[in-house]
């Protein structure tokens, strides 16, 4: 078997399963922020008024992740055959409380049995019989009985040693997972890394963990507000027209939460901007937890600021990563600009 290949291919079904995971987590965790801002924390206890009702429509929402993530995965291995038994499955794995990793699990064992199931041959005639009946049933059994029997436990167990965890982070490991969540959400900008950082983040933030999803949701706008800062900088010295304007889109797509305004800066000059924007962006975070600063939304970067459990400390990190990144990439610039002209002349 070739590894490499069958790596690369297990990373394209989970970014699936992520991408389709992602409008849910985003449903779902504003409907729930909404709540918890305008209601108070007494909105996790009742449905008596509209807040709390919010709250049950977003957390009914993030209790679904598991389900989602082991559906598309399996959908994306095996086709339509892959979804049924997945989304039972995962129900299932999502009431034993095994969480996100359960739900990973579940798509992955579906959707390779299924994908299996498909390549038995049968009589023409039985065709639609496999399809609708064969499949879903032989793979619902197998998997289900495999999970409530042999795994369900122990990726429980795991699931509640990785919450606690998350919930009793403190000092230097804070602040190392959040420069690696910060630096993941950069790398590609929306990527597969960036979905991995993206879910690992939401996961921590549906059990408890808000240092990791402060870290989590405080990288998505660092980078396009970064590049912003660089061009306001930088000017016509460093920057075309065209990056100068894209700076511009980038403050707004950075104050909203929208990664890939870095985008056109990366694609146009991706050895410089790159590396900036995954330093800064990590600097940024890693600073925020060294404050022990955090937020219980869902809402990312500037949007989180007002609900922040410091609103200073929390927005001088955001400038901390903010600033890196422009003096950075502008320096990187530079640097490379004046060797080429040494060399010209």
């Amino acid at each position: 078997m070739n590894w490499k290949k069958f790596g690369k291919e297990l990373a394209n079904h989970f970014q699936t399963g992520v991408s389709y995971m992602i409008p849910l987590v985003t449903a779902a965790g504003l409907l729930t922020s909404i709540a918890v801002i305008f209601g108070g924390q007494n909105v996790w206890n009742q449905t008596s008024n509209i807040w709390g009702n919010l709250r049950l429509l977003g957390q009914t929402g993030l209790g679904f992740i598991p389900v989602i993530i082991a559906a598309y995965i399996s959908f994306s291995i095996a086709d339509r055959p892959g979804l049924a038994p997945a989304f039972i499955v995962g129900l299932v794995a999502s009431s034993m409380g095994t969480g996100f990793l359960g739900g990973m699990l579940v798509g992955l064992l579906v959707g390779y049995l299924v994908r299996w199931l498909k390549k038995i041959p049968m009589p023409a005639n039985l065709t639609a019989v496999k399809s609708l009946i064969v499949i879903p049933f032989l793979a619902t059994l197998v998997v289900g009985l495999f999970l409530i029997y042999v795994v369900g436990d122990p990726i429980k167990a795991m699931t509640v040693a990785l919450t606690a965890w998350l919930k009793g982070m403190s000092g230097a490991n804070a602040v190392l997972l959040a420069a690696l969540l910060g630096g993941m959400m950069a790398v590609d900008m929306g990527g597969p890394v960036n979905k991995i950082a993206y879910a690992f983040g939401m996961a921590a933030f549906t059990s408890g963990g808000y240092q990791a999803s402060t870290a989590m949701l405080m990288a998505i706008g660092i980078p396009p507000l970064g590049m912003f800062v660089a061009t306001l900088i930088g000017g016509k010295k460093l920057y075309s027209d065209a990056e100068i304007e894209s700076g511009r889109s980038a403050l707004v797509m950075g104050i909203v939460g929208i990664t890939e305004g870095t985008i056109p800066f990366a694609v146009a000059d991706p050895v410089r901007v790159i590396p900036s924007i995954i330093v800064g962006t990590a600097a940024g975070c890693a600073t925020n937890a060294l404050f022990g600063t955090y937020q219980k939304t869902a809402l990312s970067t500037v949007m989180a600021i007002p609900f922040s459990s410091n609103i200073i400390l929390y927005t001088i990190a955001i400038l901390v990563g903010v600033i890196v990144t422009a003096l950075l990439v502008n320096f990187l610039k530079r640097f490379t600009r004046h060797n080429s002209e040494v060399k010209e002349g």
